[in-house]
């Protein structure tokens, strides 16, 4: 009867252990706002299309703000990003038919340590916010020049360069924006051409990841434009840089007392043990 009791005890034990160190996370379909969120009126993952689920690595929660004042958030399990990071994003764009400029921002925070209480909370969202910087609206327009649309386009007047292995090829023939890439972080990648396909929209897109264990980051910086000379050259991308960082407080992040985490859960479920043997 005693070994009787240990088989079954073991085998309790391997589950809910497994159950413990699982990633709880909010997982709900996008939620459409007519206001821009703040931290002040986060909406909760509390409504009917929203669930717990368990997740194999990673949990998130990305907040979208749009230039018509609206918003999006999104609550999710396993998407493709860097664990315990905050990707911040500013995208601006102006239509090549229309002249129409919009800008778009976004954070992104990735976790993968949590107890019962899913990590992709209000409550470290409100932190991400908190801690994050991104440029003002008067600095982006600054570029605006950089990326208007025209009508008289040559791609043989693009930047040329590359120390990227994925860099597009330039295509002549087919070519109607000029294109420029870099990536900032042990080192520096640049990748500028005119790759073939059709451009619907100038743009320049800023992404900072910032990785939360290290207090490390890697900016990317993507820039896509039609006026005539080099409108794509490194210098370009430089000044993007230079003007419109988008920056991140690790301090005031952390600041706030972090939750109890699935390694305490599983050392306070673990002090349970001796008594239940004391039972038997």
């Amino acid at each position: 009867m005693i070994l009787f009791n240990y088989y079954y005890f073991g085998l309790f034990l391997i589950v809910h252990t497994k159950y413990l160190l699982a990633n709880k996370c909010h997982d709900c379909n996008g939620i459409s706002l007519n206001y821009t969120i703040t931290i002040n009126n986060i909406p909760s993952p509390t409504g009917n299309d929203c669930k717990i689920v368990t997740a194999k690595d990673t949990c998130s929660v990305r907040v979208v703000w749009f230039s018509d004042g609206k918003s999006e958030i999104y609550y999710s399990a396993d998407q493709d990003l860097p664990s315990d990071s905050i990707l911040a994003v500013t995208e601006r764009r102006v239509t090549t038919w229309s002249g129409h400029y919009t800008t778009r921002r976004y954070i992104f925070y990735t976790c993968n340590t949590s107890d019962l209480t899913p990590c992709n909370s209000v409550e470290n969202l409100k932190r991400a916010i908190i801690a994050t910087t991104f440029p003002t609206d008067e600095q982006l327009e600054k570029f605006d020049s950089l990326i208007v649309p025209t009508t008289d386009f040559d791609g043989r007047t693009c930047s040329q360069s590359s120390n990227m292995t994925d860099c597009p090829q330039t295509n002549f023939a087919s070519c109607q924006q000029c294109m420029g890439m870099i990536h900032y972080s042990e080192q520096i990648n640049t990748c500028t051409m005119c790759p073939a396909g059709k451009a619907l929209a100038n743009f320049f897109d800023y992404s900072t990841t910032f990785f939360l264990n290290n207090q490390s980051r890697s900016d990317n910086i993507k820039l896509g434009c039609r006026k005539n000379g080099p409108c794509n050259s490194i210098e370009n991308l430089g000044r993007i840089k230079d003007t419109l960082t988008n920056q991140f407080n690790f301090h005031q992040f952390n600041h706030s007392t972090p939750s109890i985490s699935k390694l305490s859960m599983f050392i306070l479920f673990m002090t349970f043990i001796p008594k239940f043997f004391h039972l038997l």
